[in-house]
């Protein structure tokens, strides 16, 4: 599945999953850079998510809350396969 088109302040609130659904590990698309991009969950809080995630300017972590999230089943091997300590 490509990455999703939709902007995320146009989201249904239904179709977005609360944050604290996510696990550690859990491969999601972010929106970031105004774009959607792979990312990995690497810690999750009640309302927000820290996400390991590839953009323009290489690997970042970022905090981000449930409607900049959504779940990513494609593996993206710049992100999925390198091991984050």
């Amino acid at each position: 599945m490509p990455a999703p088109r939709i902007n995320p302040a146009r989201r249904a609130s239904a179709e977005i999953a609360a944050t604290d659904s996510y696990q550690p590990g859990d491969r999601v698309w972010v929106y970031r850079e105004r774009k959607w991009q792979a990312g990995i969950i690497s810690d999750i809080a009640t309302d927000k998510a820290v996400i390991i995630c590839g953009g323009d300017s290489g690997v970042v972590e970022e905090t981000m809350t449930a409607p900049r999230l959504m779940v990513r089943d494609d593996v993206y091997l710049y992100i999925d396969t390198v091991t984050y300590v």
